[in-house]
This record gives C-alpha cells, sequence and structure tokens, in this order.
C-alpha cells in the first residue's frame, strides 16, 4: 500500500459570497504636492532627490541674508517711533495740565494729541513690519508638511526663486491608497469598509474601502473606489487587479481557491472521508469573490479539503494532516 500523504486541510464553510470580476486599479498617494517657495531669494540648501522625510523637517532653505539686514534697520525704526510717540504722549500730558489752568490754549492740546495719535500707529505699523520680516525668515526655512519622499528636485541650488517658485515634488508614502476604477453598476454592492482582494506582481491582499465616489464619467460609466493600502507596502505607480462584487451576495458552500484540483476531464477537489483516506468529489464552481470560491457538488459545511498535497493524491489513499506546510514540502513526518 502507499505510504499515508502528508496533506494541509481547511474546512469548507457556508458563506456569503459576492460574484466579483475583476477591474485594474493603481496604488497612489493621497498626497503628491509641489511644495513651492513663500519668499524670494537663493536657495542654498534642498532636500535630496529620494530623501524619506518626517512633516515639519526642513526641505529647503533660502538665503535669508537681506532679511536679517532689513530687520535689523526695521528694529531700529522701532525704536525711533516708539520715542516719538513718547515724547508726544509726555507733551499732552503736560499741555493738559497747563490747559486745566487756563495757561494754555485748546487748539495747542488737540495739535499735540492729534500727532500722538499718528505716532502711536507710526510706532504699531513698524512693530508689524518687523513681525512681517520674521515672518519671511521663518519660511525662507522650508518645512514638509507631511511625511514623505522626494520624488522630484524642481529647483537647484543656488537658484534664485520668486516667491511661489515649486523647489520639491514630495509624495505621501504612509498613507497609499488603491484607486479602482470600476463599473457604476458594482455601487449596490459596495459599502465603506468592506474588504477586497487585490492581485499585484508584488502579491496578493485584501484592502479595506475607504471611500465610493458614486459619479460615473459619461463616456466610460466607470467610477472610483479608493482602499485603503497603508498596510500593503507596495510602491506608488504599481498597477493592480481588484476583484469588485458585481451582484448580489449568495449564501454558499465555498473554499479556497487553493483546494481545486484542474484536471482535462473537469474540476474536483479531494476530502477526508471518515476513515482518514482521500476521496475524490467532482464539483463544479459558482462565483468566486477574492480568495474564497463556490462549490456546487456532494460537498457541505464542516467537509475537510485538502488544500496543500493534493496534486500527487490518488484517489483512496490514507492521509497524514498536518499543520505547517514548511514539514508537508520537504517530506518529513
Amino acid at each position: 500500500a502507499m505510504p499515508p500523504a502528508n496533506v494541509n486541510v481547511v474546512l469548507a464553510k457556508q458563506m456569503l459570497l459576492s460574484p466579483s470580476g475583476w477591474v485594474s486599479g493603481l496604488i497612489v498617494s493621497p498626497n503628491n504636492s509641489e511644495i513651492a517657495s513663500e519668499v524670494s531669494g537663493r536657495i542654498i540648501e534642498l532636500a535630496e532627490l529620494g530623501a524619506t522625510v518626517t512633516k515639519g523637517e526642513i526641505i529647503a532653505r533660502i538665503d535669508d541674508s537681506r532679511l536679517q539686514l532689513r530687520l535689523a534697520e526695521a528694529r531700529s525704526v522701532v525704536v525711533s517711533e516708539k520715542a516719538r510717540y513718547n515724547f508726544l504722549e509726555s507733551e499732552v500730558k503736560r499741555v493738559q495740565a497747563l490747559a486745566k489752568r487756563n495757561l494754555s490754549a485748546k487748539t495747542d492740546l488737540d495739535r499735540l494729541a492729534s500727532e500722538r495719535d499718528v505716532a502711536r500707529s507710526e510706532y504699531l505699523q513698524s512693530q508689524s513690519r518687523v513681525e512681517q520680516i520674521l515672518l519671511d525668515i521663518a519660511f525662507s526655512k522650508l518645512k514638509a508638511p507631511f511625511d514623505g519622499l522626494v520624488s522630484q528636485r524642481l529647483s537647484n541650488v543656488g537658484e534664485f526663486v520668486q516667491s511661489g517658485t515649486g523647489i520639491i515634488q514630495l509624495v505621501e508614502t504612509n498613507n497609499n491608497e488603491v484607486s479602482v476604477s470600476a463599473p457604476i453598476t458594482s455601487y449596490p454592492y459596495l459599502k465603506q469598509g468592506m474588504s477586497l482582494a487585490i492581485e499585484s506582481p508584488m502579491g496578493n491582499a485584501m484592502a479595506p474601502v475607504i471611500s465610493l465616489i458614486p459619479v460615473a464619467e459619461n463616456r466610460s460609466h466607470l467610477m472610483e473606489i479608493r482602499l485603503d493600502a497603508s498596510n500593503i507596502n507596495w510602491p506608488v505607480g504599481l498597477k493592480v487587479k481588484v476583484a469588485v462584487p458585481n451582484d448580489p451576495s449568495k449564501d454558499v458552500v465555498a473554499i479556497p481557491r487553493d483546494g481545486l484540483v484542474l484536471r482535462r476531464e473537469g474540476i474536483s477537489v479531494f476530502k477526508v472521508g471518515s476513515d482518514n483516506t482521500a476521496e475524490q468529489v467532482s464539483i463544479r464552481v459558482g462565483i468566486g469573490a477574492g480568495e474564497f470560491v463556490e462549490v456546487i457538488g456532494p460537498i457541505t459545511s464542516g467537509d475537510q479539503i485538502i488544500v496543500r498535497g493534493a496534486e500527487r493524491i490518488q484517489p483512496g489513499q490514507m492521509v497524514n494532516i498536518i499543520e505547517s506546510n514548511d514539514r508537508l514540502i520537504s517530506g518529513k513526518k
């Protein structure tokens, strides 16, 4: 007799499956921003291409030596405006005292009070000019608005840039999303939070729906779905396929696709019989959703279906159910 074959099994399960079709998608970044300079000046430092930066980190510096000179000048203006205002304030007080004793004309007092008010407003203006220059000095250090990757340098060190000139293209890398164009007819079968299966050249995964935009393009009749890919470490721009439901859910008996044995004569599965032998059962395949597929035939919920090792098994062969795959591959007991 043949020795018992080492196999992995899963239980066939009663589950709700939504018939789905594969549609194409793309890994995208939630933020892909052109960061512009907020002051004019010469670039003296610039983050390297491909650099990973954290929110608040300095990604570029503009030469602020001119601004520092303007700051010193503006501060000295504040000092003289303040002195002038203080002098006029004390003059007003002195003339007020004289006016009380009728030793001074009211017109003198009015003139001085008006001069004092003008001096006060000029003093406040000079202070706000200092604040403005300090703000420009702060802006001369460009900070990253989010964690990301420098995908392009739009200017170079040594170049003179005007305020508003783009300096760096920054792509957020932490919270990638999958952008999927799906038929608008799928909208009724989609809801936020449901997980969809994704296939890509870098592997397969499941990702939850974070937003549905039920507005279709006139010509294509496609709507956009966004999935949360923050836990999947795939690069921005990778093309993927996503299984999008396109009909109501059905209550079916389902197994993982790994359990299907595809031969010329048809599709079958091996289930483990009561005497620990492999029993080959012909089935038809119904709807598929992600890695699960509906099986139509004499399979019921709770049946042990062989998923690894089934290719080499003969019907009626004894099987030895093991847990982990590594022992299966090496053939150890």
